[in-house]
């Protein structure tokens, strides 16, 4: 088997060959065909997220070691199983949740393995999907796909995950109120798939790029707002000052300062991009207006098998992706750092 890893942080992933492993027991063995490249990655390459006035939270620090195979949103084909596992074929097509824990604490038990405190996850170790193939633990984390496009699924692992458990989080919402969607990328314009899907027509697109309010726009959003001129004014113009909700996919300093200004009484801000910086808030202010503060980041296998389905009863529409070869993963990576990638890459690693 090939894979692209990381060899040293911050450095350009380095093409490896290894022995194909045999699953044993409960494990699966996929044979990867497609994998999304999310902003994530670039922080695993780097090595380290940003916490801001110049603090640095290492993967180092937290255990990591090198060398690591990138790519966390894989598709791929049932290769081979142990002698354990009844519920999946060789051959059946699979979308993988890479969110997979310890297995032993009481997260993983519920099968809430995103909560698990030693999380084992696809993409941030020694098995990620910028490889011809990939080992799993167990088939649970397994979701099948047929009938729908592997290139479009991949994105669904992470994008899709995250974007549909934060939009969780606002639950419920009344058709009248008003949703703020922050930034318009890959898990922007995925947010808006989802929030159109289950029928929410009030929602307000937001970046600072053009290109992608651009591509927003033509999900048929009922407003974009450019946060680089008097972003709250217009956010409070266009909901008449009403915001309940607030998907932040950005996760900077400057966005996390829109919550308090833009968001109406009891409103909710969900916090899940991972930019980085540090800012000041207002305890009172909190108190004195209600607002919520909540994290999220990805979700579990029951999420990600709820979101499928909804793609596979027609609700949902797949953003489109770019496809590209496996070899480009280096050059893909520096795109999407550089900001000139719009929407989601995937992969091809085999077909």
């Amino acid at each position: 088997m090939r894979s692209h890893d990381i060899l040293d942080w911050g450095q350009p992933l380095q093409a490896r060959t290894h022995e194909t492993p045999t699953p044993q027991g409960t494990q699966v063995l996929i044979a990867i065909t497609h994998c999304g490249v999310c902003h994530t990655d670039l922080h695993i390459r780097d090595g380290y997220y940003d916490l801001g006035a110049g603090k640095k939270l290492t993967l180092a620090e937290r255990g990591y070691g090198l060398p690591i195979t990138l790519g966390h949103e894989p598709v791929g084909v049932v290769a081979a199983v142990g002698d354990q596992v009844r519920d999946f074929e060789v051959g059946q097509r699979c979308l993988i949740n890479p969110w997979i824990g310890c297995g032993q604490c009481r997260m993983c038990l519920a099968d809430r393995d995103n909560l698990c405190q030693n999380m084992h996850s696809i993409g941030m170790g020694p098995w990620g999907g910028f490889a011809t193939h990939l080992l799993l633990p167990s088939p649970k984390y397994l979701v099948d796909i047929e009938g729908l496009s592997s290139a479009k699924a991949a994105p669904l692992a992470c994008s899709g995950l995250t974007t549909y458990s934060a939009m969780k989080k606002l639950l419920p919402i009344d058709p009248a109120e008003w949703i703020a969607v922050i930034g318009c990328g890959g898990l922007g314009l995925m947010a808006l798939a989802v929030l159109r899907g289950l029928g929410h027509e009030r929602v307000i697109a937001c970046d600072i790029d053009e290109t992608k309010l651009a591509a927003a726009s033509r999900t048929r959003v009922a407003a974009t707002c450019n946060l680089r001129n008097d972003g709250i004014a217009q956010l409070n113009a266009i909901s008449g000052g009403a915001l309940y909700g607030m998907l932040d996919f950005v996760g900077s300093a400057e966005t996390f300062a829109l919550a308090a200004p833009a968001l109406r009484k009891g409103g909710r801000l969900v916090l899940c991009g991972l930019f980085g910086g540090s800012t000041n808030v207002s305890p009172a202010l909190i108190a004195i207006r209600e607002l919520s503060i909540l994290g999220s980041v990805v979700g579990n296998t029951a999420d990600l098998a709820e979101l499928v389905d909804l793609v596979k009863q027609g609700r949902i529409e797949l953003p489109e992706v770019e496809c590209r070869p496996l070899d480009t993963v280096n050059a893909s990576l520096e795109d999407l750092a550089a900001g000139r990638i719009v929407g989601r890459v995937v992969l091809e690693v085999g077909r």
